[in-house]
């Protein structure tokens, strides 16, 4: 299995970092309040590994979150992650309405998580993308919802071995409301590779 070295892991963190200032204007207004988001931090490890650990985090194994592919010279799955009990509090701020019941919103949830989700995986790959000269092809963006393991596993059991997962923890802080997401990069080695390879001459190009 490959291990992205550690100014690796930190390159595509500030990478990712630049392209949250605009997803963070976007969600502020939709919000109407002050959103922060922190500096994602980065890791490349193995998929069973990243469902433990986020599950440690969270607290529960039941999530729900956005998914898109994207497709270029490094492939894969983009996955946005919420607490579900959480991202229910986010979209009471975005339909600004605190007194809907949370357990009548879930049609409504998954409409605004999925613009959330569009706003920011769009905006992290499109940082990605454009500083590193590349175009990629997106997928329409997917609510999906249910077991950690089943949101991160692989369909593909004969790769299942060599699939890991860039794993990117940031903190979405609203005024009133604290949430903690988790953006996913679902990647094989190959795709890893030829991420690290686009990263290396990203490098020689500025040094």
């Amino acid at each position: 299995m490959i291990v992205l070295t550690d100014f690796q892991q930190d390159v595509i963190s500030e990478l990712f970092n630049i392209g949250m200032g605009s997803a963070a204007a976007s969600l502020s207004q939709m919000v109407g309040e002050t959103v922060t988001l922190s500096v994602p931090s980065v890791e490349y490890i193995a998929q069973e590994k990243a469902v433990e650990r986020i599950q440690n985090i969270v607290g529960s194994q039941h999530v729900t979150g956005v998914k898109e592919s994207f497709k270029g010279s490094f492939w894969g799955d983009a996955l946005l992650i919420f607490p579900e009990s959480r991202s229910r509090e986010l979209v009471r701020a975005l339909l600004k309405d605190e007194e809907l019941p949370l357990e009548t919103i879930t049609e409504m949830e998954q409409e605004a998580l999925t613009e959330v989700g569009n706003i920011i995986l769009n905006a992290c790959l499109g940082s990605l993308a454009n500083i590193l000269k590349q175009n990629l092809i997106y997928g329409l963006p997917e609510y999906t919802q249910g077991d950690c393991s089943e949101l991160l596993g692989s369909k593909n059991t004969e790769q299942q071995e060599n699939d890991g997962l860039l794993l990117l923890h940031m903190d979405f802080i609203l005024q009133q409301t604290n949430l903690n997401g988790y953006l996913t990069l679902l990647m094989n080695v190959d795709s890893v590779n030829a991420l690290s390879e686009q990263i290396d001459l990203y490098l020689e190009e500025i040094v």
